[in-house]
């Protein structure tokens, strides 16, 4: 669609369709083994403009035409309501499509979404890539995955796999200037729809602040903390991680309630 690569998983077990969105220098395949433990739902995820099989759809223009393009997608499967669940910036991201469409997102889950227009917000990651804006956006997309990865990880990744996470260095840039711009930030306060922040108990301390600022500012919101996992937990932990997805999509029917549903909830 419009040049996105799109994944469905049809399920049978009825109940609003679950869109999953992927982060910065991430991929919808990222959700791979988290998809195994939620049979029974109907799933969609794609890869956002510029990455993986998106690349050639080109880079988005900002917040909005991201949250058009997540829209465009649920909506050629479904007309009916949506539960939309996101990793990092792919959280952030969800956190908007609440704002934008509250007519068809139902519940939001965002895992450890960034906020850097708040002061104390600033990832490793994306200083290391800031570091190296000005020259090749290939260094700046191999600084990010060193950093987020490690080292080691990333040296015994293939060569194949390293240039093509190179070339998606234009991408990261734009996604990192756009949630420093002004149309990012989001008044948690505001937000109507249900909300469930996710966090791991490993993670930087700036990823689980992030996750308890959207739990104390967002009306009737909590947070699930998944023990051991760090930032990549969906691809850790992906059964844990599937489990934060369906305490999400048990919120479309739940309203505001403030209750948490039984679960590791923090």
């Amino acid at each position: 669609m419009d040049g996105l690569a799109a994944s469905v998983v049809d399920g049978n077990g009825g109940g609003p369709v679950i869109v999953l969105v992927h982060g910065g220098m991430d991929r919808s395949s990222g959700f791979r083994k988290t998809v195994r433990f939620l049979s029974g739902s109907t799933l969609v995820s794609f890869d956002r403009r510029g990455y993986a099989a998106s690349m050639a759809a080109g880079i988005s223009a900002g917040v909005e035409a991201q949250v058009d393009d997540l829209m465009s997608v649920a909506d050629a499967v479904t007309s009916g309501p949506l539960v939309v669940v996101g990793h990092s910036m792919g959280g952030l991201l969800a956190l908007h499509a609440g704002r934008l469409h509250p007519d068809r997102v139902v519940s939001v889950g965002a895992w450890e979404p960034p906020m850097p227009w708040r002061a104390w917000y600033l990832s490793d990651a994306a200083r290391q890539a800031s570091n190296v804006a000005s020259g090749d956006p290939g260094d700046a997309a191999e600084a990010f995955l060193r950093t987020m990865i490690g080292e080691r990880a990333w040296e015994r990744m293939p060569q194949a796999w390293r240039d093509q996470r190179r070339a998606e260095g234009a991408t990261l840039r734009a996604d990192l200037e756009m949630t420093r711009s002004a149309e990012a930030v989001l008044d948690f306060g505001q937000l109507v729809v249900p909300v469930i922040a996710g966090s791991g108990s490993e993670s930087p301390e700036r990823f689980r602040r992030s996750a308890a600022t959207l739990v104390a500012e967002a009306p009737g919101a909590f947070g699930i903390e998944i023990d051991g996992a760090s930032h990549g937990a969906h691809l850790s932990h992906p059964e844990e991680f599937a489990a934060v997805v369906r305490a999400v999509a048990s919120r479309a029917s739940d309203g505001h309630d403030t209750r948490p549903p039984r679960g590791d909830l923090a």
